[in-house]
């Protein structure tokens, strides 16, 4: 039998671009749902997860590095 995967469609949330998904396995970013900022590391319970492609994920851990905190992903997305 095969195995069946749920696939969503929705823009990445740093560049806009369309990305396919499986929800269960995509790589997210923190956003802060009131500002959509990344969220600082107190802050964390008032952010939700969000699709970002490989691109998106790169600016997230480029902004991170400028705020001093460690990557939030590493490796293939």
């Amino acid at each position: 039998m095969a195995h069946e995967h749920s696939v969503v469609m929705s823009p990445c949330i740093n560049c806009g671009r369309p990305l396919m998904y499986d929800p269960e396995r995509v790589v997210s970013v923190l956003i802060l749902t009131a500002t959509g900022w990344y969220p600082e590391p107190g802050r964390r319970h008032h952010a939700a997860r969000v699709p970002a492609c490989h691109f998106g994920v790169r600016a997230a851990n480029v902004e991170r590095r400028k705020r001093g905190l460690p990557p939030g992903y590493e490796g293939d997305t």
